[in-house]
């Protein structure tokens, strides 16, 4: 939740949000002089956040997982969207399907007025949310595949290769979790039938216990 509200929230302004007011305000600016300017705004905001540091030309975020850098070069320049209405509009007319697949339709302004395009940032956390929405309403199931090796051959085992997977998708992390004793259970009737389907040679009695 702490990087959550680094990357994206509202008090103090997270990174996203940053990013945005600096594209807006000196929208008629471009190139590294902008960049650095985003640099030095989200190095004010967040000096004193642990999990958030400024280098050289880049800027830190220790997430869940570990340590990730991002460089800020032509970081404002992405995350502008110069494809404005009337230009949606525009390819909307065309007589070619697939052309008109492209441009979904663009909000109708309101009052004659055109809204200014959104950003990337903004389309990314609208999309998270959009998923995050989805998936309150399952109950979501996760496979995590480690790579034993790079040159996909049996019986070879890079175990510098595999530490790295398992620290950046949160195994370690997970294991700490279930050594503090916050153990994840499940109900009796469930367990039962799965280790009753991997124990099927044994005979089970009326007691559950296998004989």
């Amino acid at each position: 939740e702490i990087v959550c509200q680094l990357i994206e929230g509202s008090r103090p302004p997270g990174i996203f949000s940053l990013l945005d007011d600096i594209c807006y305000t000196v929208h008629a600016e471009s190139g590294s002089k902008t960049d650095y300017k985003f640099l030095e705004k989200i190095g004010g905001c967040h000096s004193q956040n642990p999990h958030f540091k400024v280098f050289s030309g880049a800027f830190g975020v220790k997430h869940y997982a570990g340590d990730v850098v991002y460089n800020i070069t032509s970081f404002c320049d992405k995350n502008k969207d110069t494809l404005f209405p009337d230009i949606v509009e525009t390819m909307q007319c065309s007589q070619n399907p697939f052309i008109v697949s492209l441009f979904p339709a663009a909000a109708a302004p309101k009052n004659g007025q055109r809204k200014r395009p959104t950003t990337a940032g903004f389309k990314i956390k609208s999309s998270c949310n959009a998923l995050m929405t989805e998936l309150s309403k399952c109950t979501p199931h996760y496979v995590r595949c480690i790579k034993p090796n790079d040159q996909k051959k049996r019986s070879t085992w890079n175990g510098a290769r595999v530490k790295h997977q398992c620290q950046y998708l949160g195994l370690l992390e997970n294991v700490r979790v279930r050594r503090a004793g916050f153990a994840y259970r499940a109900p009796y009737a469930r367990f039962f039938k799965e280790i009753y389907e991997v124990v099927s040679a044994y005979v089970v009695d009326g007691t559950g216990v296998a004989g």
